[in-house]
């Protein structure tokens, strides 16, 4: 996202991007009561009843990863132990 964000403020200074922290309920919010529009990955097209995602092709690419608590239960210890195990078997470290 700070890729393409970079490269809209560089190559198309007429477009206003507003920075947040964080992906909330509140943002989602905002974005349909403001009519603006908001940069998201196509998972989360069901995320919000009011939004649409609507699929680009662009050179922009966004790593994933698995959010947890900083204490996981014993069964997210476990799946966390099993995609590392997987993770590893693929030849990553």
């Amino acid at each position: 996202m700070d890729e393409l964000r970079d490269d809209i403020w560089k190559n198309h200074p007429q477009i206003q991007v507003v920075d947040f922290d964080i992906y909330s309920m509140e943002i989602l919010n905002q974005c349909e009561n403001s009519n603006e529009i908001l940069m998201a990955v196509e998972n989360w097209k069901d995320v919000h009843p009011l939004l649409k995602i609507i699929p680009v092709e662009w050179k922009y690419t966004i790593p994933y990863g698995i959010l947890y608590s900083t204490e996981p239960s014993a069964l997210v210890n476990r799946f966390l132990k099993a995609v590392k195990k997987q993770y590893k078997a693929q030849g990553n470290n």
